[in-house]
């Protein structure tokens, strides 16, 4: 199946005039096959992360700890689970302390903000930790959303 959906790809890439030797697009294309969703925390609510004052992110909030993914992943989801107050929250995650990503999200009276994002990342090393800030709109300080990641390994 594998080497059908690569033969397959070739021809595209080809056909649209992708500048790639064989063996990069055969590479790039292998390098996309990955496993089953996953997501972390797994059987837990996400992991609450707090804004600062209007405007400004707040501290890092640990979402994945170091050394716990094995293999090579990357996140293709963000599942925002609560949003404490009425206001438009930007999420920035870390790979460590490397921005990898932002979204933003709203919650007032017609709409109460959880949802699943889509968040696309880079491929990510083994046992890299994945922290979180937050940020949002209401001039108040400290509103919370709880935060999990949906990832797939490679």
């Amino acid at each position: 199946m594998k080497k059908n959906i690569l033969i397959v790809a070739l021809v595209a890439l080809s056909l649209m005039g992708a500048r790639f030797s064989s063996d990069q697009l055969i590479q790039k294309t292998l390098d996309h096959f990955h496993s089953a969703s996953q997501v972390y925390p797994t059987l837990a609510v996400g992991v609450n992360v707090t804004g600062g004052a209007q405007w400004t992110l707040g501290n890092y909030a640990e979402i994945v700890p170091a050394a716990t993914i094995g293999q090579e992943f990357t996140i293709h989801w963000l599942s925002i689970e609560d949003l404490d107050t009425n206001a438009v929250y930007e999420i920035v995650l870390y790979a460590a302390t490397t921005e990898i990503g932002r979204v933003r999200v709203t919650k007032n009276a017609n709409l109460d903000g959880t949802m699943n994002i889509p968040f696309q990342t880079n491929d990510i090393a083994p046992g890299t930790q994945i922290q979180a800030k937050v940020a949002d709109s209401s001039g108040g300080g400290g509103a919370v959303v709880k935060v999990a990641i949906v990832y797939h390994l490679h």
